[in-house]
């Protein structure tokens, strides 16, 4: 499910009554799939109970994965997914309790299998079938536009944004849009179809196309280019537009009325310099025990997990968990989260609340000990951080040059944090994080570690001798990106070096 940044948005459990049936009849329907015969001398009480099971797990995990929120019009693979998981979780509990109370007798070990299948095949079947009424629906009234509101388009390009651009054709059949054709220059993709429209040909068989349509009595509106590259966008609508004039055609750019191609979207390798490769195999190896360490924590803290949430639940409010959107290795987005330490920001009746009624002593209590940032253990599994490495930021924290603090997992401790943490300013912070990030190894990730159970001790101290150090290193860092040294030369480019090169004869 999506992020979203809204303290009003809220959770919503939805069931639906033919997922109810669904899981009432895909048992019985396993039963007596596995054999016919048979399923007519189990005893009542014993089908009986197998059906109550599945249907409480059933209905649990329909909640829980949120099977009936998905709009069955647009059903998608996203949504599929979900389905999948929900029976999987259902079906296998199923199995297990039933185990465990009954020993399943009478009940073959096959019978969860084909459980599972069935009741998989009832979900997704429901929905494809409410697709397909609504296709069919919007068939009919496509069906019925008439002649002169009609508007043939041919689709050139066969990727991402001309299924997007087909799909939003066909979600207005009132508008009387047709997809003629789609051109691609791709021989491989020719004769493919994206959504059932078919890849006819290039872009060099387009003045044959138009013909063919016009024998056969099809007027041609118009042709949307839909390649996300927009060069080669550009190279299509040149090869194609005096065709299109000559024949009186609109010609569209998609790219241009998007606003998006490849040339604005910017270079990661701008904001990303790898790690020294010494140190690279180190951090992959470390990555290993990461994993262990993060997961054991998971399982040993669990009743931890469990009393901190109920007490934010009952202190704080919901939802239990605060998520933000930071700013991961290689620059890429994460999701970071942590115990809510704070009331929402907008009350019940939309008061805009301030800092001191937001803030409450379980909050507190919890920053000062760093358990709200328990549940980072899962970014941690999940490989979106390190146990230790750089703090992620927010992207509008981000120093004017992240290169070096991004080309490694940010991190639940760091050195920033042993070093000052809250007490020091945000270019301090960054000059240590850099400073980690150059000389990271096992001997300073234990020290780290061991800092780190101090500092939730004694709490934040300040470390002047590191805190110069990391200064002064990044000090020197940027004067050798400000002024290289040129390689075969004994002199630096300097300023000065470079004023007696101009005034020598």
């Amino acid at each position: 499910m999506g992020h979203i940044p809204s303290s009003k948005s809220t959770i919503v459990y939805r069931l639906s009554a033919l997922d109810v049936a669904a899981a009432v009849a895909a048992p019985v329907l396993g039963l007596w799939i596995r054999d016919p015969k048979a399923f007519f001398f189990i005893a009542p009480s014993v089908v009986t109970t197998y059906v109550f099971i599945s249907l409480c797990f059933s209905v649990w995990f329909f909640i829980w994965f949120r099977v009936a929120l998905g709009l069955p019009n647009h059903f998608s693979s996203q949504d599929a997914s979900e389905i999948v998981r929900a029976t999987l979780f259902a079906v296998t509990s199923t199995a297990a309790f039933a185990f465990t109370i009954t020993r399943m007798d009478q009940i073959p070990r096959s019978v969860p299998a084909i459980h599972f299948l069935t009741l998989l095949t009832i979900l997704l079947g429901l929905r494809l079938f409410h697709r397909k009424l609504v296709q069919h629906r919007e068939l009919r009234v496509r069906a019925g536009i008439s002649h002169y509101n009609e508007k043939n388009v041919i689709v050139v390009g066969a990727g991402s944004i001309a299924s997007l651009y087909i799909g939003f054709l066909e979600s207005i059949p009132k508008a009387g849009w047709r997809i003629a054709a789609i051109l691609d220059d791709s021989k491989w993709l020719q004769g493919r179809s994206i959504l059932g429209h078919t890849i006819v040909g290039g872009t060099q068989d387009a003045g044959a196309l138009f013909d063919d349509f016009a024998q056969h009595g099809l007027r041609i509106w118009g042709v949307a280019v839909c390649e996300h590259d927009r060069d080669r966008a550009l190279e299509y609508r040149e090869r194609l537009e005096p065709l299109c004039r000559s024949r009186g055609l609109q010609l569209e750019l998609l790219v241009d009325k998007l606003g998006v191609f490849d040339g604005e979207l910017g270079a990661l390798d701008s904001h990303v310099r790898p790690v020294i490769s010494s140190r690279a195999g180190y951090l992959r190896i470390r990555r290993i025990f990461e994993v262990m360490i993060a997961t054991s924590s998971v399982l040993i803290f669990l009743p931890v997990l469990a009393l901190t949430g109920f007490l934010v639940f009952t202190s704080v409010g919901s939802p239990v968990i605060f998520w933000q959107r930071r700013v991961g290795r290689n620059a890429r987005t994460i999701f970071v989260y942590k115990f809510k330490t704070m009331r929402n920001a907008v009350d019940g009746k939309g008061r805009l609340l301030s800092a001191n009624e937001r803030s409450t002593r379980l909050g507190e209590i919890l920053r000062a000990t760093r358990l709200d940032e328990l549940p980072q253990l899962l970014n941690v599994i999940k490989g979106d951080m390190a146990i230790i490495g750089p703090r992620p930021l927010l992207p509008v924290d981000q120093p004017a040059d992240p290169s070096l603090r991004l080309a490694v997992a940010p991190g639940l401790t760091g050195w920033a944090q042993i070093n000052g943490g809250k007490l020091v300013s945000v270019e301090e912070k960054n000059s240590l994080d850099e400073w980690y990030v150059q000389n990271v190894s096992l001997r300073l990730d234990a020290e780290i570690i061991w800092r780190t159970f101090l500092t939730v001790l004694r709490g934040d101290r300040r470390n002047e001798d590191q805190l110069a150090a990391a200064i002064a290193r990044a000090r020197k860092d940027q004067m050798q990106r400000c002024y290289p040294i040129v390689i075969g030369s004994r002199e630096a480019l300097s300023p000065f070096a470079e004023q007696k090169r101009r005034t020598a004869p």
